[in-house]
């Protein structure tokens, strides 16, 4: 069943919790204080409001953004600012006040709000805060618990780590840092993604939940691992016979009240190749959305970044508002060099896979019928990144079909040449080829040749001695706005003229439709 839900912070951590509630069916509003940020989280099929929270008011719509909530997600973490002890419970106060005593909410908080323990750290265990910014988050939750009893559970997180804070990066470089054999008390993104849906979904309410990691590897040992496995310089820590504190939260309430498992159960996972990625190049087809297989609609559908070319039409990229989307083709008469490119489109591959991104590369047609897919593999092989490869249906082969052309027939056409003019050299020897399958009577399919067929045309004609082969040329197979130029190579480059076809254009030669 559909819950709408609010959720106040969409950061780092909320904007991936409102993907995956959405994605779930559920209704979201959201929020951000930036405008810069709510430009960019237009993008999504959510609304995100614009309000900020001050210690005295609450700026923007806030009761259209609380109207008929049923569960609040409240995961605005404090600053680092003076004052920080009456300033941020006084921000949450503003949001109690102004929220329906009935509305369900989860407090996201921290494990900071417990100081050193010589025992694992329960729920159980009274929370004694070291430093201001915990006795201030502390004191927020007093808040919530006061205003909201037993429909508010407090979410208390430990570190988060994930895409984007991989934890080779906390500490790379750094000198004498102290606590080396200090125990690190950390959870991964999907986990605390997790722990919401579970409490959400269980109706669990009314309690204070622990969310870390079961391990709790050495701190030395893990940031200097964390770091080397992102070739950054390793943190250096003091040599001291001091005992660090200890200070290792138990996550045992979590598992057991929701029968949650954790994905990332050991913070070290996120060094392995659980939180690599994935791969796909797929074929699109020529543009029409019912003409993807099954398992590109469902891979679009799951993606969370997808690069694509300039020929993929909008109704396919919509399959996905919520992947971040990054436009790595080009047009004609583009000028930008094809390696840079190319090296862009693989430096993306390795970003984003070691992130542990769902990758789709979407390309028009087949992937490997002019679609630079071979390169791609050849990279991904180089680099040991696993990858699949997904067929699509090629626009020759689409036009074939949509216009009843048929290009292969018994007794008149055994075999169809696939080729380009883009990379053609126009030499006699190249087209004397070409021209002997035409003359046998075979079929020719030509790619990006609208713009070269004062090349192609005339020697087509001198090698086959024959202008009256027939050519058929189709813009934008299977749209909506698909036009057929039937022809012949002699009076081709005329019916253009009179009558011109918008790229892109595939040619079919030597076969006519059937009428």
């Amino acid at each position: 069943m559909s819950k709408k839900i609010a959720i106040l912070g969409v950061g780092w951590l909320g904007e991936s919790l409102a993907i995956n509630l959405h994605q779930k069916g559920n209704l979201i509003t959201g929020s951000t204080s930036s405008i810069a940020k709510s430009k960019e989280l237009a993008k999504h099929p959510f609304y995100v409001s614009r309000i900020e929270v001050l210690p005295t008011k609450i700026i923007g719509d806030w009761d259209s953004f609380i109207e008929d909530t049923a569960y609040l997600v409240i995961n605005i973490p404090p600053r680092r600012i003076e004052n920080i002890l009456t300033i941020y419970p006084s921000i949450i106060a503003q949001i109690a006040n102004k929220t329906p005593k009935n509305v369900k909410v989860i407090f996201v908080s921290t494990t900071a709000v417990y100081g050193a323990s010589a025992i694992p750290i329960s729920e159980s265990i009274e929370a004694i805060p070291v430093k201001e910014s915990g006795v201030a988050v502390l004191a927020a939750e007093k808040v919530i618990q006061n205003h909201f009893g037993e429909n508010a559970t407090i979410l208390r997180l430990a570190g988060l780590i994930g895409p984007d804070r991989h934890p080779g990066k906390f500490l790379a470089g750094k000198r004498v840092l102290k606590n080396a054999s200090a125990q690190v008390n950390l959870i991964h993104r999907e986990d605390c993604i997790g722990l919401i849906n579970a409490i959400i979904e269980q109706d669990c309410f009314g309690e204070i939940i622990n969310g870390c990691a079961s391990k709790h590897p050495v701190r030395a040992n893990y940031y200097k691992n964390a770091a080397k496995i992102l070739e950054l310089d390793q943190p250096v820590f003091e040599a001291s016979e001091k005992i660090s504190e200890k200070k290792i939260i138990d996550n045992s309430k979590s598992k057991e009240l929701l029968n949650f498992t954790y994905k990332f159960d050991n913070p070290e996972q996120i060094f392995k190749s659980e939180s690599e990625g994935t791969v796909s190049i797929i074929g699109a087809g020529p543009g029409n959305i019912k003409l993807l297989t099954l398992q590109a609609y469902e891979l679009i559908k799951d993606a969370e970044i997808i690069l694509h070319d300039n020929l993929i039409s909008e109704e396919i990229l919509d399959i996905n508002t919520t992947a971040e989307r990054v436009y790595v083709g080009r047009k004609f008469g583009d000028k930008f060099c094809q390696m840079e490119r190319q090296d862009n489109i693989n430096m993306l591959f390795h970003k984003y896979y070691y992130l542990g991104k769902k990758v789709v590369r979407i390309k028009s047609g087949d992937p490997y019928i002019y679609g630079r897919a071979g390169e791609e593999a050849r990279y991904l092989t180089k680099e040991k990144i696993p990858f699949n490869v997904v067929p699509g249906i090629s626009a020759a082969l689409a036009a074939a079909s949509y216009c009843n052309i048929p290009i292969t027939e018994r007794k008149k056409s055994n075999a169809v040449l696939i080729c380009t003019a883009h990379t053609a050299d126009y030499s006699f020897d190249q087209l004397k080829g070409i021209a002997s399958l035409l003359k046998a009577g075979n079929s020719l399919a030509l790619y990006m040749g609208l713009k070269s067929l004062d090349k192609l045309i005339p020697k087509l004609i001198e090698v086959t001695g024959n202008p009256n082969i027939p050519i058929n040329a189709i813009s934008n197979v299977s749209r909506a706005n698909k036009l057929l130029l039937s022809s012949t190579l002699g009076e081709i480059e005329a019916a253009i003229k009179e009558n011109p076809l918008p790229m892109p254009v595939v040619f079919l030669i030597g076969v006519e439709p059937i009428q």
